[in-house]
């Protein structure tokens, strides 16, 4: 019996990982459905754009949710938004102005439909639309004449999405929890039939804890009304094959780790609370950007250096790395500063933040975080502007000043020399990516084993190389159901966006998405020789308690732009605390 249950289970494991996935993949399918507009801009000429957003950039720029193609409008050239149940229009220092019955307009001014409003010369009109606020679900009304059209082409994917996560809901995303939950519960007896005298009592306290808190959770979320919990779901079960790691690799760390997700999930509830409300959100930034600075700053006077890298600060027994946390204000300080209106002083101020974090992690020559978050800027900044040639020009220096970095600097250069040439290097710079495929590709499909792997004897197996070890002991295709987690992240992200009701959210959702998305391909390409080995974790997965906070909190980034469980309702409590 002892022997017959480890060797059923090694082909259970990926079947249920395969099911939790597409389980949680199907709701998240439709996260893109329209939004309804709250009016409509008419143009001259009788055509209307909806209006959908709490914010609306209004110009030439195929970024702006109002495109006006016309050569005497710019490329941003007004806002127009919604706050307290008026309309506000703002000038974005265009060249042709707005006007407002014939008076040009300074700051952010009020317009309602009887006002004569003109951008450039061109005559434009606000039409409110009333609509049930209730309707929260049901998305089954179509849009007045003119809106329809634009969105053609997406109308067969959005319905074949939707019909897919109601399938998904019929079951109900608890039916997901017990299947989590089955996958840990053979995890761990798993380990205790295949560990032997070596196996700690305390791996199985920490699961039934861990257990416990998923379920408290998932009735949590019920209490407060909201149904749609699936990147949760997807951070649990790859938060619990992470305490699986650390039972393999370190059985020390096990509690370590559990306590960084449960401080992970009170992150997760805190940057709820602050994105709950846009303006509180705003008013927020400066305090998250000033922290991550002072972050950045302790770790430069502070830390002791780990494997060529000064990013870890060591408080008794402890390590803290602080570019992780400084990940999440990152998301949040771009997304609220970018937010509202795309000014060139708004900009400027993200640029030299962004700046600002990258040189201090190039200095710590954390240079794989220095990637991450410089590939995160370029999103961030494009998704509000969609200013190519500008975003061409920081590229190109960004890659002149690695060059200059890699030219000068023999750590770096050290990987470089042994990139795409580990073989030749097996026994020395390239030691730690050849044991990994090989010791990848022995465990199959389905894997050896929990606990029974030899690539957990390597040096970083559970840090940098951990996609590796869980391609050997939990089998292929459960390391790529972890690979994929990240990838459906950013998809759900990117698909949302339109149907945002806040720019705010949009770009805070798709910064963490795309943070997640790059961190993950690091990681996992790093440690098969097709990147650069560059020592940056994989989320939720890696073993690291900075790397599970910062992870948890960006699922609130994430989490942000899904209307669903809070609709047009949320019209909302920042109207009221205004």
């Amino acid at each position: 019996m002892e022997e017959v249950v480890p060797y059923v289970t090694r082909f259970v494991f990926p079947l249920l990982a395969v099911i939790v996935f597409f389980r949680c993949l199907l709701p998240l399918m439709s996260g893109g459905r329209r939004t309804k507009p709250w009016a409509y801009l008419v143009v001259a000429g009788g055509d209307r754009r909806p209006l959908t957003h709490w914010e609306n950039s209004i110009g030439r720029s195929p970024s702006c949710d109002v495109v006006i193609n016309m050569p005497s409008i710019s490329r941003i050239h007004a806002v127009i938004s919604r706050r307290n149940n008026r309309w506000y229009i703002s000038d974005m220092d265009s060249m042709g102005g707005v006007t407002i019955n014939d008076e040009a307009a300074r700051g952010a001014c009020i317009i309602t439909r009887y006002d004569k409003v003109k951008l450039s010369g061109l005559p434009v009109s606000i039409i409110p639309v009333a609509y049930d606020d209730d309707d929260d679900d049901d998305d089954d009304g179509e849009y007045e004449d003119g809106f329809d059209d634009k969105f053609e082409k997406r109308r067969l994917f959005e319905r074949i999405a939707e019909s897919a996560a109601r399938t998904a809901e019929r079951f109900g995303n608890g039916t997901t929890l017990l299947f989590i939950i089955l996958f840990q519960l053979l995890g761990v007896l798993n380990l205790i039939l295949t560990a032997g005298a070596g196996f700690s009592l305390k791996i199985p306290f920490v699961f039934l804890l861990y257990i416990l808190l998923e379920f408290f959770y998932f009735v949590g979320t019920r209490f407060s009304g909201r149904k749609y919990i699936e990147p949760e779901l997807l951070a649990f079960f790859l938060s619990g094959i992470s305490l699986f790691v650390c039972a393999s690799v370190n059985q020390d760390a096990v509690v370590k780790q559990f306590a960084a997700v449960v401080l992970g999930m009170v992150l997760l509830l805190v940057m709820q609370f602050f994105l709950k409300n846009p303006e509180r959100a705003r008013t927020a930034r400066y305090v998250f950007a000033v922290g991550a600075l002072l972050l950045l700053a302790a770790n430069l006077l502070l830390a002791t250096a780990q494997n060529g890298a000064l990013n870890w600060i060591r408080i008794g027994s402890l390590s803290v790395q602080p570019s992780e946390l400084v990940k999440v204000a990152f998301v949040f300080a771009g997304g609220a500063t970018l937010d509202r209106l795309l000014s060139s002083r708004n900009f400027m101020k993200f640029m030299a933040f962004s700046g600002a974090c990258i040189l201090a992690l190039v200095v710590m020559r954390d240079f794989g975080t220095a990637v991450i978050f410089f590939v995160t800027f370029v999103v961030i900044t494009f998704m509000r502007s969609g200013d190519v040639k500008k975003l061409s020009l920081i590229i190109g220096m960004a890659v002149a000043g690695a060059a200059i970095v890699v030219s000068f600097l023999p750590y770096i250069t050290a990987r470089f020399s042994a990139w795409r040439h580990v073989w030749e290097f097996s026994d020395t710079t390239g030691y730690q990516q050849v044991r990994t495929m090989v010791y990848a590709a022995g465990g199959g499909l389905f894997g050896v084993g929990p606990g029974s792997g030899d690539l957990r004897y390597v040096a970083a197996a559970d840090t940098d190389l951990v996609f590796g070890l869980i391609a050997e002991e939990w089998g292929l295709i459960v390391a790529l159901v972890c690979a994929l987690v990240p990838l459906a992240l950013a998809v759900f992200a990117f698909m949302s966006v339109k149907s945002s009701r806040s720019a705010f959210y949009a770009i805070a959702s798709c910064g963490a998405a795309t943070l997640f998305l790059v961190q993950a391909s690091l990681n996992i390409f790093g440690s098969f020789d097709i990147l650069p080995l560059t020592g940056v974790t994989l989320p939720f997965v890696s073993n690291g308690g900075s790397s599970m906070l910062s992870c948890w909190g960006l699922i609130a980034c994430i989490k942000s732009i899904d209307e669903r469980h809070r609709a047009q309702s949320l019209e909302y409590e920042y109207e009221i605390d205004e």
